[in-house]
């Protein structure tokens, strides 16, 4: 029988067996042959052999047994030191190979389906390629649409599962597909951006995703997608084409379209009352992108692709440079007249009517552009309604076109709305002519007349357009004809009340896919219930003549409330519709707004059927302010019914108002029209 002494010996010498072992003998519990750096057992069973301190120690054996233990490896140290580098080695390619593999886990996460990709570059080619912002090529998105980059992939998903139906959130998201979607495109866009990958597709997907934050609310994150766009197009010199030479056609073409792009997008958003343009329009000398059209008809590239500093043509010279150019010329007129109208008061500068004053210089730029605009693009010449119904394969260029038209007629609606002449008049010395004042009012009824002209077109045509900066240019129009729902001339009124509704009515449809106008449906139907406040903004709403019974003057310019000027400035200030900084209320309370809009949904990624917004607006809304008085618009009651036109060469209301003169109506003599 063993002594007492012997076990402990003997549970000694095992103990200290198995702390001197290499680690996959401890973890299989076999004894191992004690050899290093690599022990005969692990040689034979083809595994990895290392030593190193992986085992838990019992706390009384290593007090006890520690000092001999630390005696007998003395001698080893070397050895043990290597071969823990060797077991920390072997960590760190474990813990690569576990990354890596986690990333590809991720990346197999975060890719979208070939088929479900293809669908979407479908809808976006449909709904919002050069609707107005040219960002690809058409030809390149056809080519890489089931193989899209990650960083184009997700952004360009997160902005087409608003229209889309096939749009669903990945099992598991916990989210509405847009905020999905928006989150990886960041986490992707994040990660290129800290490892300095500012490249093409970061500038496309940057694009997108700023286009997504205005819409949710987040504009202070698109203000800086755009700077950051910017001033990376400007260090890479892609504004001026420099290194060009080693590009190909197809790569040069994708540098002019994105940079284009962002030309448009800073002039549609930044300059408003808090920002400026980040690039003025002199930093960009680059040719404008070529059209969409088939390699075959295109002709000499410099010859076709204009800038936007190029002089004025000869005399009867018509050069066709594309209906993009066209659109980018525009946007050039856009930014000058939004700089002009949110600027400060100057107490310096020349009267709006003189020669040489600003608002001359943005007219004769507006008149300007007309001579380069080429007969194949006019109005007449188009044959829109016709050719929407009749010619799917147009729709890309209907498309472009038509956003041609809104901005045409925008400028003039931004530059003689009446707040507009309202605020820069009432600050100036001296009298006022009063022809101006005239030709004021004219443009301002007659170009926002057209806006809602071509949202009637569209309807007809079972033809949409969806980016919420052409919602933003109804809203002006909008603006303008609630002036004329309150004019004394019944008939003037109920145009002025059609027109309006029209408006409204798409402003709603929109605010079905997109937050932000939500917002800004909510502030004109607040600014309706508002105008009984004021009244009129025109100094002489009613003479159409010019003959006024005193000289105007700047005392005795129309006012407006401090409360209802704001909102005038929020209505008119595109990016503050963005802003996540002030509660956002999507539907007007019933208190306080005459006019009702149909719900809001909690998220806008619903698709409606088109037009089915404007029909529940129309059921619900009220008429406004009454010609003959209150009690004549009543709640639910459609004011065109009470009025009996006959027909002037045609049928509806403006062919029915032979009193009036040519410039107010839509007959066979068309005013001011491309």
């Amino acid at each position: 029988m063993s002594a007492p002494n012997d076990n402990y010996a003997i549970h000694k010498v095992s103990l200290k067996r198995t702390r001197q072992a290499c680690g996959p003998c401890r973890r299989k519990k076999a004894r191992c042959p004690g050899e290093k750096p690599v022990c005969s057992l692990c040689q034979r069973l083809g595994q990895r052999c290392g030593y190193g301190p992986q085992a838990p120690q019992n706390r009384t054996g290593r007090s006890r047994s520690s000092p001999t233990i630390a005696q007998e490896q003395e001698p080893n140290e070397p050895v043990a030191s290597n071969g823990n580098r060797m077991e920390l080695s072997s960590a760190e390619r474990f813990a690569r190979i576990e990354d890596r593999l986690d990333k590809m886990a991720s990346i197999m996460q975060s890719s979208l389906p070939p088929d479900f990709l293809k669908s979407e570059v479908e809808t976006y080619l449909t709904h919002f390629h050069d609707q107005p912002y040219c960002v690809f090529t058409k030809d390149w998105l056809l080519n890489q649409e089931s193989a899209l980059p990650l960083e184009i992939a997700f952004p360009l998903v997160a902005l087409t599962s608003r229209l889309s139906r096939r749009s669903p959130s990945p099992v598991g998201s916990g989210g509405p597909p847009t905020k999905y979607y928006a989150g990886k495109a960041w986490d992707i866009l994040s990660q290129q951006y800290r490892t300095g990958k500012l490249g093409l597709s970061f500038l496309q997907g940057t694009f997108l995703m700023a286009l997504v934050d205005f819409a949710d609310g987040q504009s202070p994150r698109g203000y800086t997608s755009i700077a950051i766009g910017l001033r990376t197009i400007q260090s890479a010199g892609l504004n001026k084409d420099k290194y060009i030479s080693s590009l190909t056609s197809a790569e040069t073409a994708e540098r002019r379209r994105i940079t284009w792009a962002y030309f448009m997008l800073d002039r549609s958003y930044n300059a408003s009352r808090d920002y400026s343009l980040c690039l003025s329009d002199k930093h960009f000398t680059i040719l404008f992108p070529a059209p969409d059209t088939p390699p075959s008809i295109r002709i000499e590239e410099r010859q076709m692709c204009g800038t936007l500093h190029d002089g004025p043509g000869k005399q009867g010279e018509k050069v066709d440079q594309g209906i993009l150019a066209c659109l980018l010329r525009l946007y050039s007129i856009w930014g000058k007249a939004t700089e002009y109208v949110f600027a400060p008061f100057d107490k310096t500068a020349l009267p709006p009517w003189q020669t040489g004053s600003a608002m001359a210089a943005l007219e004769s730029d507006w008149m300007q552009f007309e001579t380069r605009f080429a007969d194949t693009h006019r109005y007449i010449n188009v044959e829109f309604t016709r050719r929407a119904r009749e010619e799917p394969q147009s729709r890309s260029y209907l498309s472009t076109w038509m956003c041609v038209q809104f901005l045409f007629h925008s400028i003039h609606c931004l530059l003689h709305h009446p707040f507009v002449m309202m605020v820069k008049l009432r600050k100036m010395d001296g009298n006022i002519p009063a022809t101006f004042l005239q030709k004021s009012y004219e443009s301002s009824l007659i170009h926002s007349r057209w806006i809602a002209r071509f949202i009637r077109e569209m309807a007809e045509s079972d033809f949409h357009l969806y980016d919420p900066f052409i919602g933003y240019l109804c809203a002006i129009a909008a603006t303008i004809q609630l002036e004329h729902t309150a004019s004394k001339t019944p008939q003037i009124a109920q145009m002025g009340s059609a027109d309006f509704r029209t408006l409204v009515d798409y402003l709603t449809d929109l605010s079905t896919h997109w937050e932000n106008m939500g917002v800004l449906v909510t502030r004109v139907n607040e600014l309706a219930s508002r105008q009984k406040n004021y009244k009129s903004l025109y100094y002489n709403q009613d003479g159409y003549s010019g003959a006024l019974s005193r000289m105007p003057t700047p005392s005795n310019i129309p006012r407006m409330s401090a409360a209802d000027e704001a909102l005038m400035w929020d209505i008119l200030d595109f990016g503050s519709s963005s802003t996540s900084t002030e509660p956002v209320e999507l539907a007007p309370s019933q208190d306080h707004v005459m006019m009702s809009t149909s719900h809001f949904p909690e998220h806008f990624l619903n698709p409606v059927t088109p037009g089915q917004g404007r029909q529940s607006s129309l059921a619900s809304l009220p008429q406004m302010m009454s010609p003959m008085g209150p009690e004549q618009g009543s709640l639910g009651l459609d004011p065109m019914a009470e009025w009996s036109f006959s027909t002037r060469n045609g049928d509806g209301l403006d062919a029915a108002l032979p009193e009036l003169p040519d410039w107010m109506v839509f007959g066979g003599y068309v005013s001011e029209q491309l």
